[in-house]
This record gives C-alpha cells, sequence and structure tokens, in this order.
C-alpha cells in the first residue's frame, strides 16, 4: 500500500511543518519529542536486542560427530519451528559453516535471539549442541528500511510489533503493528503463513493476509497553506520470499480505499480528486529488497556495500475500483571506504503513470526544508561522509549534502510545475548508537530532525 517510505521518497503526502530558524510548528514539535523520546527510551533495548554471532568452535571439536541436537524456547516461539531453520541433525560432522549457516537461519529467516552452546558429548569424538532461542511477544519496530516485511509498508518511526503464539509447529501466526512518524502514522493486522524453510540453503517463504489503515499528511501550498490529511484502508494478499543474504521478494494483490479531507490544492489531468469521493483501487504490487546483514552500526565496507529497495504497483480495476495509475519506485544505497571514515551515496526516485488519486502523491524529503516536495513524479540524492564510523565509536559525526525535487504531469500551476525543481541543503549530523540528529541548512533556513539510524540508508 503507497504509505511513506523510508529514506527520502514516500509513495504519500508528507509532512507538517517542522523546526526552521525562525518558527516551529507546534504539532511538529510535539511529534518530534515523542519519536526523540520513544527513540531514547527503546535505544538500550534496541541495543541488546542484537544477537551477538554465532560462536566460534574451537579447534579440538571441529569435525566431532554430533550426538545430540536440543532446543530450548522462551517466548511465542515453539522448538517445532526452530528445528525447520537448522540443518545439522544427530550424526553430522560438526563444521564452522553449518553453524554459521543455522545461526543466520534463525536470526535472519526467523527473527529470532540465538545462541548456541556446544558441549562434548559422552563419547570421545561427539559434542552436543543445545540452541536457545526467543522470540518476544512485544517488541520496538527499529528493523532497518530495506529489510522491512512486507515491503509494501516500508515507513520510518517509532512503534511495536505484537506476534501471538505460534498456532502450529510451522510457526503461523498472527500479529499486529503501529507506527507513529512525523509524516504518517500506520497500524496493520497479518496473518503469516510460513510455506516452506530450506534451512540448507537459507530460503523462506511465507503467505501473508493482511488488513491496513492509516493516516498521512501533505502540506499543501496554495490557494493557502494548510495541512490536508488523508486516510487510507485496505487488504493485501502477499507471497513473500526470503533468504540469509538479506534479499527478499514479495508479490501479491491490493485493495485500497483512500480519501482527503480537503483538496490539494494541486489540479491536472494526470490527477484524481479524492476529497469530494474516494479512490478505490484494486492492484497487484511486487518488490525486491536487498539489506545488510549487519546491524546499523556496521552499515560501512566490508560488512556493507550496498542496499537497494525497488517495487512496481499497477492496478488492474474491478471491484469498484476508479483509477488505474501505476508506480514505479526504486532506492539505492551505496558505501565507499575511505580509511576509517564512510561515504554514502543515495538515490530515490519515484514514477507514475495513468490518473494518479492525489491521495497517493509521491514524495520527496530533504532536512533543510519545512515540507515534502510531493507530485506524481519525486526523486532525490544524497551523500554524506561518516567520518570514523569504522572505529565502532559510540557517538559518530557525519557532513552531508542532499537535494529533491518533484513534477506533476501535465501540471500548469506554480507549485505543480511539470518540470523537475531541485531543492539542495547541507548540514552536519551526529549518531550515538541507533539515534540521529541532524542539522540541515537550505533556502528555507535551518532544521533539525530526529531519526533512527536504521531507518534510513
Amino acid at each position: 500500500m503507497p504509505f511513506p517510505s523510508g529514506g527520502r521518497i514516500g509513495a504519500r503526502r508528507r509532512e507538517k511543518g517542522h523546526l526552521t530558524s525562525n518558527h516551529m510548528n507546534r504539532l511538529f514539535a510535539r511529534t518530534g519529542a515523542v519519536v526523540c523520546m520513544a527513540a531514547l527510551f527503546l535505544l538500550p533495548w534496541c541495543t541488546r536486542a542484537q544477537n551477538a554471532g554465532p560462536p566460534l568452535i574451537p579447534p579440538a571439536q571441529i569435525g566431532a560427530t554430533v550426538e545430540d541436537v536440543s532446543v530450548e524456547t522462551y517466548g511465542v516461539v515453539k522448538p517445532q519451528t526452530v528445528r525447520r531453520y537448522l540443518s545439522i541433525r544427530s550424526g553430522d560432522r560438526l563444521e564452522q559453516s553449518a553453524v554459521d549457516r543455522d545461526y543466520a537461519n534463525l536470526a535472519h529467516l526467523g527473527a529470532y535471539r540465538t545462541r548456541l552452546h556446544i558441549r562434548d558429548g559422552r563419547a570421545p569424538g561427539t559434542v552436543r549442541l543445545r540452541w536457545i532461542v526467543m522470540s518476544k511477544w512485544l517488541k520496538p519496530t527499529t528493523h532497518p528500511y530495506y529489510g522491512d516485511t512486507p515491503l509494501s509498508a516500508p515507513i520510518q518511526g517509532v512503534g511495536f510489533i505484537v506476534t501471538g503464539p505460534s498456532m502450529d509447529q510451522h510457526g503461523t501466526n498472527f500479529s499486529a503493528y503501529t507506527q507513529l512518524s512525523r509524516r504518517a502514522n500506520l497500524a496493520r493486522l497479518l496473518f503469516t503463513a510460513p510455506l516452506n524453510v530450506d534451512p540448507d540453503s537459507g530460503q523462506t517463504s511465507s503467505l501473508i493476509v493482511d488488513e491496513f489503515g492509516g493516516r498521512g499528511d501533505f502540506r499543501a501550498s496554495e490557494p493557502k497553506a494548510i495541512n490536508v490529511y488523508s486516510w487510507t484502508t485496505g487488504q493485501e494478499a502477499l507471497f513473500l520470499s526470503q533468504g540469509t543474504n538479506g534479499t527478499q521478494f514479495e508479490g501479491g494483490v491490493r485493495w485500497a480505499r483512500s480519501t482527503n479531507e480537503l483538496p490539494s490544492g494541486i489540479v491536472a489531468p494526470s490527477l484524481y480528486s479524492t476529497s469530494t469521493a474516494p479512490a478505490r483501487t484494486l492492484g497487484i504490487v511486487a518488490g525486491v529488497t536487498h539489506a545488510c546483514t549487519t546491524p546499523p552500526t556496521r552499515w560501512y565496507p566490508p560488512y556493507c556495500n550496498a542496499q537497494y529497495r525497488f517495487q512496481v504497483t499497477d492496478g488492474i480495476g474491478g471491484l469498484g475500483s476508479t483509477s488505474l495509475y501505476r508506480s514505479v519506485v526504486g532506492d539505492v544505497a551505496r558505501y565507499f571506504p575511505i580509511g576509517y571514515s564512510t561515504l554514502a551515496l543515495h538515490a530515490t526516485a519515484a514514477r507514475t503513470g495513468g490518473v494518479l488519486p492525489d491521495s497517493f502523491l509521491v514524495c520527496a524529503t530533504v532536512r533543510g526544508y519545512p515540507k515534502s516536495f510531493c507530485g506524481t513524479d519525486a526523486q532525490g540524492m544524497t551523500a554524506e561522509l561518516r567520518i570514523d564510523d569504522a572505529q565502532s565509536r559510540p557517538i559518530e559525526f557525519v557532513l552531508f549534502t542532499e537535494t529533491a525535487a518533484s513534477r506533476v504531469r501535465q501540471g500548469d500551476q506554480p507549485q505543480a510545475l511539470p518540470y523537475f525543481t531541485w531543492h539542495p541543503d547541507s548540514g552536519v549530523g551526529v549518531m550515538f548508537h541507533l539515534l540521529r540528529i541532524d542539522l540541515a541548512y537550505g533556502k528555507a533556513g535551518s532544521r533539525l530532525t530526529f531519526e533512527l539510524k536504521g531507518q534510513t540508508f
């Protein structure tokens, strides 16, 4: 569903006023304070929640015969579900590569907190493995933007995921999450049925059926500067394939209904107004992402070289659809080492075709401006130098420059031109573990923003 995406491109209208050099929008101040305080509250929790990594097998135990594999679980996961992710069986030879593979299956495919204890077996030359696996029923939504699941609803912000207990040995469950950001609010109820787990190749597939709802916000500038709220509800049926290398694929069908509280102020043949009548769309969706499997604090070479996300939506009509628009969204991040520092390059682009509901405008956001730049198409670019981030210091500094632009196909209004107009800014940032604070300066003055590091690039 076309909610705001992370990074700098969003597929829905964005945000309210922000802190500038001359004034502060009250609502942004409250939302920003909530996000910042929540991030600080969740910071130690998120840090503790990261898996420590697979254990190194002592040289004396390499090649030993596995006498027994036991599983101890806590939270909402069952031992039978955990065993589906394990390739090591009794009678196998113990190798470091096999331990690494099973650990990655549990940590990346199952999203479990995992530990492994290796002890000598009863007979000489044998070992016993004991996996200790936890899956909490309540977790913060600190997952990285490129690793969002489902892929169709990426959103920055702070929230929580509630997961019910496994309903069978496959791990079928109900879950729900809600997320608050300065760009949108999102809630989703999901039914997830794992279809297949291949522990040897590190691949899993699932069927996801969900119902969603959310509120977006667009800062209109004409005929007067106001916030225009919009609401979206709908249902999805999705097939999701995931690998331990961080690559995901998603495809399925989505039905959505959206409406605007007020007119957007943008009029063009390429737009369908939803302030007088809601937009109903039935479409197919497909997406692919690749996320680095290391924590965001290690997003630098050789641990992380590139991340990307591509999504396509195509309206097929039916079930009372009012428009048949199409959209393609791409997002790519590349990381280059410069001594102990990292040069991070980030590019985003969104293109639409057909008649687009004006509640589904795509937007580009940069940190130095009080509003996003929205239209039928949008794009942005960022370059930043993360100083000495490879040194794993608790506080890191960043220098960045970025630019963003949007256009409205067939538009002829001053605020909705048919060609791209760029809006650059530059600034400095400070990263403390997973919390990032940026001070950016653009043509509209200076702005202070707060983000969770893993929910950007």
